[in-house]
């Protein structure tokens, strides 16, 4: 039986680095099935066009099509399933993911294409179902988790939540033949908790994943790092879970593992400004945490309760002294666009950023999602039509749009990029770091960037040299001296440096280009070429990498290839 999991992001998305992405959800899906004996592929067809969509379909003509499906990709997923259904009538075509499951009934009425709803939390229904079509059987009523057509009325049935998620497989294992992937960013976001102790109006993930929280243990989060790291060289993770810092000893055992098994990572995570204090977050700073983006949304504390956010603007304020304290930058997410937002509650907001200094922050217009109170509140109000999702083709439907909404949206992303500029940390914050926390690769690695920027070099080769003398075996200070050589022209001791890197983690794809580079600035092309040769073997599908050899008349393997 052959099965494809698929994704396809809105033409909007599709060269986002983000959305562009394979939802972490079907890399969990294809891991469980061959693991199970079953053959699965995963096919990202994002940023490719349509013929070259059916062309592969026509190539695999699978028995069984899964596609995941958020709000904004939910027509792409739709066309999806009828050109699979034109190719081979007989397939079973299955949508899962947020989308599909909080408008399950919509789709399954409205698209005969669609003929299967996965809902919620997908592994063990997902692989039930599969078992069944191998067998021949249909009777999917008695799947739980699933809904479907029963003659003229959808059937549907929820399915408890995995009580061990530690007992599911890495998809890091099972990656080797993904189509159309960039395996390297794919596999920078890393998942390590279901669940959320929020319930903000306008997020749907408390009814995706259920009550309660569920948590990967530091054991398994550190070994699925470094089976990363080691097979696929990545030294830089993004934990993509809603609230990471949801429990503290968790968080402190995890950095602990870190640094006791010398794994030498610099990664960021997803937090809540009630959710993190002084102590957890000087650990995860040692440990190579570089980031925090935090859900702030507004300055307003009216705005602030009518988003459900249950924080106040003054732990905000708590979180971001703290986190700035530790050495690690501070990002924002923020929400304009709220119904009654007013001039002065955009004003809040911008005083909310003046006083904590964010690094960084997005901004983004407040959007109805299904499965959000925000949606069904309006509804019921009768301020939007039930139908908004299926009638509707715009990637984003925000609540409100027009002048106010641009007006306020430009006024904060103003605010975020004066307040960007001096957000920054100066050498007289390094030093109350390092009191603060000892020494720590992260710290070093940001204090020897800032005075590279500002032409210190001598003072920026210091830092990264101290780590390389306190950790010989960390890459991070071989690859920041390369880097530096090579800002410099000393292109020996830069490839020294790369060298030296690529020792402690051989499948490095940024130290093979920058190697190449070095190389091809020296005029030994045949050299640059077999680093950029074996830059692709690693990652066929690395921009970077296909760029260098398209530059050099080698235009490599077709687009979407493996």
């Amino acid at each position: 039986m052959r099965i494809l999991l698929v994704s396809k992001a809105h033409p909007a998305g599709a060269r986002d680095p983000f959305t562009s992405l394979m939802p972490t959800g079907l890399g969990y899906l294809n891991a469980l099935l061959r693991e199970n004996g079953y053959g699965s592929r995963l096919a990202n067809l994002s940023g490719v066009s349509w013929r070259e969509t059916e062309a592969l379909l026509r190539r695999e003509r699978p028995d069984l099509f899964a596609v995941s499906v958020f709000t904004h990709n939910r027509f792409e997923a739709l066309r999806l399933a009828v050109l699979a259904k034109e190719i081979n009538p007989a397939c079973v075509t299955v949508f899962g993911g947020p989308h599909a499951t909080h408008r399950f009934t919509a789709i399954l009425k409205e698209n005969p294409a669609v003929d299967l709803v996965v809902l919620g939390e997908g592994e063990a229904t997902f692989l039930e179902l599969v078992r069944m079509v191998a067998s021949g059987e249909q009777r999917f009523e008695a799947v739980a988790g699933l809904a479907c057509r029963s003659g003229e009325v959808i059937h549907y049935s929820s399915r408890p939540p995995l009580a061990d998620l530690d007992a599911l497989p890495s998809p890091a294992l099972h990656y080797g033949d993904a189509w159309g992937c960039d395996i390297n960013r794919q596999l920078e976001f890393v998942i390590t908790s279901r669940g959320c102790p929020a319930a903000c109006r306008f997020c749907s993930s408390p009814r995706f994943w259920g009550k309660g929280l569920r948590f990967r243990s530091p054991r398994a989060m550190v070994d699925e790092i470094r089976l990363i790291r080691d097979r696929y060289g990545l030294l830089y993770f993004s934990l993509r879970d809603d609230t990471f810092t949801a429990r503290k000893d968790r968080v402190i055992e995890f950095c602990r593992l870190l640094l006791e098994e010398k794994v030498y990572i610099l990664w960021n995570c997803q937090s809540r400004v009630n959710c993190v204090d002084e102590e957890m977050l000087l650990w995860m700073r040692r440990a190579g945490c570089e980031c925090v983006q935090y859900g702030v949304e507004s300055g307003s504390e009216r705005i602030l309760a009518e988003l459900g956010k249950q924080i106040t603007p003054e732990q905000v304020r708590v979180a971001a002294r703290a986190t700035r304290r530790a050495g690690i930058s501070l990002s924002v997410y923020l929400i304009t666009g709220v119904p009654g937002e007013t001039d002065e509650d955009v004003r809040a907001t911008i005083r909310l950023i003046n006083d904590i200094l964010p690094h960084d922050g997005l901004v983004s217009p407040l959007a109805y999602y299904p499965g959000t109170v925000l949606f069904d509140d309006a509804v019921r109000k009768g301020s939007t039509r039930p139908d908004l999702f299926e009638r509707q083709r715009e990637e984003a439907l925000y609540v409100q749009s027009g002048p106010s909404v641009e007006r306020a949206t430009e006024s904060i992303l103003k605010a975020l990029e004066r307040v960007g500029r001096k957000a920054r940390f100066s050498p007289a914050d390094f030093s109350a770091q390092r009191k603060l926390l000892g020494y720590c690769h992260g710290l070093s690695l940001t204090a020897g960037e800032w005075f590279e920027g500002v032409g210190e070099y001598a003072r920026a080769e210091a830092q990264y040299r101290e780590i390389n003398e306190r950790q010989p075996d960390n890459p991070w200070g071989w690859l920041a001296l390369g880097s530096l050589y090579g800002a410099l022209g000393d292109s020996e001791r830069g490839r020294h440096a790369f060298l030296r890197a690529l020792s402690l983690v051989p499948r490095h794809v940024p130290a093979h280009l920058a190697l190449g580079d070095f190389r091809l600035d020296g005029g030994d092309r045949k050299e640059a070429v077999r680093h950029y040769e074996r830059a692709r073997e690693l990652n066929p599908q690395d921009p970077e990498v296909r760029r260098r050899l398209k530059e050099l008349g080698l235009h490599g393997m077709k687009k979407g290839g493996t």
